[in-house]
């Protein structure tokens, strides 16, 4: 398959895989900065799990959908290596971690602002505390904790874009461990010959 297939294909596969990713992203901010109650923390939950499942099915989609792509275009011997799986896995992953980065950024800096932002987290973390049974020597270090978050300055745009790639790196590659295995094609050189005969 040539190089600008590849290209096109991770570009277009990793920007709906982040958009994907950024929508859930921000409806969990949204829980966390509005909605800071247990009930609504349990709803975050469950959230996050099905986020994380529909990430891991994306990606096999993705990547088995690139698979045909790679087989469709070989006239003999059929073959999708578990490098190429595995490299197309992390390559959509890491452009979803852009966006969702870059999203992510753009709302907390310039829609929510970040003063409020970690207003409101702090909020919710005191009423989480609030809600439950703390003992009472834990009070100090808990704003002592709060103080801190409070006190940082905002991570720049290059910081956050440094973090969502890393992090969405490392679970592309976990991801792209288990699905490239799934999708690799080992050449069969009688079948395939003959499927291509017929």
């Amino acid at each position: 398959m040539k190089e600008s297939k590849f290209v096109n294909e991770a570009l277009s596969k990793g920007a709906i895989l982040g958009l994907v990713m950024l929508v859930s992203n921000i409806f969990e901010q949204y829980i966390l900065l509005y909605k800071g109650t247990l009930g609504w923390m349990g709803l975050l939950g469950i959230e996050m799990l099905i986020a994380a499942c529909l990430y891991v099915v994306l990606v096999y989609i993705f990547t088995k959908h690139y698979s045909h792509l790679v087989l469709a275009e070989q006239t003999e011997v059929k073959y999708f290596s578990y490098g190429a799986g595995l490299g197309y896995a992390v390559t959509i992953s890491v452009l979803c971690g852009v966006i969702v980065a870059l999203g992510s950024y753009l709302v907390r800096h310039c829609v929510i602002g970040y003063e409020t932002y970690t207003t409101n987290i702090i909020n919710t973390y005191r009423n989480l505390l609030s809600a439950s049974s703390v003992p009472a020597s834990m009070s100090g270090v808990y704003q002592q904790m709060f103080a801190q978050l409070q006190s940082q300055p905002e991570p720049s745009l290059w910081a956050s874009l440094l973090s969502g790639i890393s992090n969405y790196f490392i679970s592309g590659t976990v991801v792209g461990l288990i699905v490239a295995g799934l999708v690799k094609h080992k050449p069969d050189l009688f079948n395939d010959k003959a499927n291509d005969a017929e």
